[in-house]
């Protein structure tokens, strides 16, 4: 019921004047309330302070004992007892405080066990200084000592989590008093300027109203008409009867009428005789419909003025105008999308009947596993049809074991990541045949550009050129080495017939036997080139790497190749700074790269000419460069110089001899010792050979304190030999709520597993003296940390992912330079997912 306008102004005025009397009493409740909050507030902070420095001075304590048990040096130690006497200091406050507070009962609670966990920290230490690390390690992971650890971190938890509630609970309520006084005050000035307002306003729309009812009803006229007139579609309106009352001008285009010739008309007028009868009883039925019915795309054939005959797909439904019921059909002519759908069908069919014909297994698997397209090569492999394979998925084609063996594969693919991998598989023939499998994810468009919808497989039958491989092995292998035995005959007996053992030699008898010598030398570096190309690409090519100064193998490298250098009249000289310069390398296989790359030099270059040794560092890396002022190299030759038996094709190149394999050798020898090797050359200027390996360095000594895990923030070990990379991942990590301990080396990370129990650990792939995925593998096979979430940082992460696959259970492979938010969340997501695991056991 609707109340006179001065009523209305008078029931406004009384409740403002209400709301006013009361946000006068609420304010003065609410500051008597906030005076006595203040002194409960004051009580709490000052116990929140005194756990803080307990807290704080106890977590130093123990990070200076667990030092003092790695380091067992006096100066650690005396930093520990300042430590301890300091915080027996915080604990005689603890026990300062009132006795009759209640709130301070799990405080001084927390007051025994840290005394009880000092007087064990001594025991620890005492061990450490009678009885050694060992039984200083036992201590520390002893059941009471971890109890205590438990204790304390759940208290301290519980007591700093008690007081914030209290003190968050006192601030809200207060702040919430607070600002309803002011909502009250505020709304009772607002009111009467509101009231003023609310007159003014009620008067002006009094008179609008008529006259905007009256816009809009010739408004809603001309738009309902201009849409219908702007519609793509074919619009006809016709009464229960199938007498048209109006078509738009889409229809009328559509059809070729003018409205005049369709006004009255039957409807059926727009369709073939021949359904003119059928459509009729239809149009008949749909004023049995409920009324507001709707009815979509029913395809029909509608008839032009001209008598042609086009595809149409009709909507139907219905609209009441001047309480009469009409009914609207909209037409769209389908003849274009027709004509698209029949050649997009040749076009599969053609694209079918092209991928039927290539020897490969093609398909295409949706984010379900299901086979959406195929090829006939499936089809044949599997001996199912291809209804048998269509929409069907990967495990109901290939079988719980084989699905087994691809599954992993599957699911990388499926996360984005291009996979390669090889495979043997038994035909439904029973043929075993190896293939190469590559799979290519697919994004989708629009809103799932970024989603991963599918994947493209690509399996090449390798199986003929696998085994026309494994004959070629055999063949260089057993000639190689049948070769080897008669060869070695050859020389030595050339070599004693050169020196004379079965008399001297006419001039022209020793110039022969030395031709002969020295061919013979040259297909001996020939079989051992080829043998030693072959141990490459099987791997068999053993390595004993080990840290050795560089300037002594390359001095000893320089008077090996004298004599060859003085042949072709050629200096060698050798620059290297003088402080040593090491690195991890096999001193034997360094030997045959770089009297390879001497001996490539000493050919090339011109007779009193010189080839330049030069030993330095370069980009944080060892490079040893070999220089010579020869030809240079063909810029047509550069593409393929490291390729198996590459040579310029010049003859002046030719006539050097040599076999074509050596620098093939060489490179693979050096990135084997994780180097690499390259070169520079200009034509008729020179050529410069280098190869950079990883300085050698003693590990670095801890950088960062350890502390108890567990009390306040997850504590995370970083494994990172660059200290610099390593202080930033700890900022980052102490930014986000983590504690961080860092070790440079593998052994260093295992000396802290050893000690401390971690929620997650990071590790570079790229470790001096062993490698960071070995270091996984190792913690993979110890039953304390099986189950670590260990995320791998790396400028190789993608490389390395690719070698180990997923079998050392890696969180996540995250590349450098380091996304911090990446980081972060790859990190949260390991450790939320290591709780749940163990919550499901």
């Amino acid at each position: 019921m609707k109340l006179p306008f001065r009523t209305n102004i008078t029931i406004a005025l009384g409740l403002g004047l209400l709301l006013m009397a009361l946000s006068t009493v609420t304010s003065y409740i609410t500051i008597h309330s906030l005076l006595e909050d203040e002194k409960g507030e004051e009580k709490i902070q000052v116990t929140v302070v005194l756990l803080e420095r307990l807290v704080s001075q106890f977590k130093t304590t123990e990070s200076l004992q667990r030092r003092y048990l790695l380091t067992n040096v006096d100066q650690d130690l005396a930093a520990y007892r300042q430590a301890r006497a300091e915080l027996q200091q915080v604990l005689l406050g603890v026990g300062g405080l009132p006795a009759a507070d209640e709130r301070l009962a799990d405080l001084r609670t927390l007051q025994g066990l840290v005394a009880r966990r000092l007087d064990f920290m001594e025991e620890t230490v005492s061990a450490r200084q009678q009885a050694g690390l060992e039984a200083a390690i036992a201590l520390v992971g002893s059941d009471v000592n971890r109890q205590l650890h438990n204790d304390i971190g759940e208290l301290a938890g519980r007591i700093k989590s008690t007081q914030a509630q209290t003190l968050d609970r006192s601030e809200k309520n207060t702040r919430r008093t607070a600002q309803t006084v002011r909502l009250l005050i505020l709304l009772s000035g607002l009111l009467t300027l509101g009231l003023l307002g609310w007159t003014i306003r009620a008067a002006i729309r009094a008179q609008a109203k008529n006259r905007s009812i009256q816009a809009e009803l010739a408004d809603s006229e001309a738009m309902s008409r201009a849409i219908t007139e702007s519609m793509a579609e074919g619009v006809v309106t016709a009464t229960g009867d199938g007498l048209v009352v109006h078509a738009n001008s889409a229809a009328r285009h559509l059809f070729g009428y003018r409205l005049d010739e369709l006004m009255g008309q039957p409807v059926v007028r727009l369709l073939p005789v021949r359904y003119q009868m059928g459509f009729t009883a239809f149009f008949a039925s749909l004023a049995d419909r409920p009324r507001g019915f709707r009815e979509s795309d029913t395809q029909v054939v509608g008839q032009r003025r001209d008598g042609t005959e086009f595809p149409v797909n009709v909507s139907f439904g219905d609209v009441n105008v001047g309480g009469r019921r009409l009914f609207t059909a909209i037409i769209r002519d389908v003849t274009e999308s027709k004509r698209i759908a029949q050649h997009l069908r040749d076009s599969e069919e053609q694209l079918r009947q092209l991928t039927d014909n290539v020897p490969a297994l093609m398909a295409y698997v949706d984010s379900d596993q299901r086979f959406q397209f195929h090829n006939k090569a499936y089809e044949e492999v599997f001996g199912l049809p291809r209804e048998r394979i269509d929409g069907k998925t990967l495990l109901e084609i290939t079988g719980p074991e084989f699905y087994n063996r691809i599954s992993h594969h599957v699911q990388e693919a499926l996360s984005g990541y291009a996979v390669r991998y090889e495979r043997e598989q038994v035909t439904a023939s029973g043929e075993r045949r190896e293939y190469v499998m590559s799979y290519f994810p697919r994004y989708g468009e629009g809103d799932e550009e970024d989603k991963v919808i599918g994947f493209f497989s690509l399996g090449t039958d390798v199986t003929e050129l696998k085994r026309i491989d494994r004959m070629k092995s055999e063949f260089v292998s057993i000639v190689s080495h049948e070769l080897r035995t008669p060869l070695t005959s050859i020389r030595g007996s050339l070599g004693l017939v050169s020196g004379g053992v079965a008399g001297a030699l006419p001039e022209r008898a020793k110039s022969l036997v030395e031709i002969a010598k020295n061919n013979c030398e040259r297909l001996i570096r020939l079989i051992n080139d080829i043998l030693d190309s072959e141990k490459i690409e099987s791997g068999k090519m053993q390595f004993e790497l080990q840290p050795l100064e560089l300037l002594p193998l390359l001095q000893r490298t320089l008077a090996d190749n004298e004599g060859f250098a003085a042949q072709h009249q050629v200096r060698l000289a050798l620059h290297a700074p003088r402080q040593p310069l090491k690195a991890l390398v096999d001193s034997d296989r360094l030997l045959q790269v770089m009297t390879n790359l001497l001996s490539n030099a000493i050919k090339f270059s011109p007779a009193q000419g010189t080839v330049l040794v030069l030993l330095g560092r370069h980009a944080g890396r060892l490079r040893v460069e070999v220089s010579d002022n020869g030809p240079g190299i063909p810029e047509e030759f550069r593409q393929r110089i490291f390729q198996k038996f590459s040579q310029a094709d010049s003859s002046d190149t030719r006539q050097k001899g040599g076999t074509g394999l050596g620098l093939a050798i060489s490179k693979a020898i050096v990135e084997r010792m994780e180097g690499s090797l390259g070169f520079t050359s200009k034509v008729d200027v020179g050529t410069t050979f280098y190869f950079e390996l990883p300085e050698w360095r003693e590990a670095p000594p801890v950088t960062a304190p350890m502390s108890l895990d567990g009390i306040n923030r997850p504590r995370i070990l970083v494994c990172e030999d660059d200290p610099d990379v390593a202080r930033l991942i700890g900022m980052m990590l102490d930014k986000a709520g983590f504690d961080a301990d860092i070790a440079h080396t593998a052994a260093q990370a295992r000396d802290y597993l050893n000690m401390v129990s971690y929620t997650a650990m990071t590790v570079d792939v790229q470790l001096p003296y062993e490698n960071g995925l070995d270091l996984i593998r190792s913690l993979r096979q110890d039953k304390r940390t099986a189950d670590l979430p260990v995320l791998v940082l790396s400028v190789t992460a993608a490389e390395a992912r690719l070698h180990a696959g997923n079998t050392l259970a890696v969180s996540a492979w995250l590349e450098k330079p380091i996304d911090e938010q990446r980081l972060l969340g790859s990190l949260r997501q390991a450790i939320d997912g290591r709780r749940a695991a163990r919550g499901r056991r």
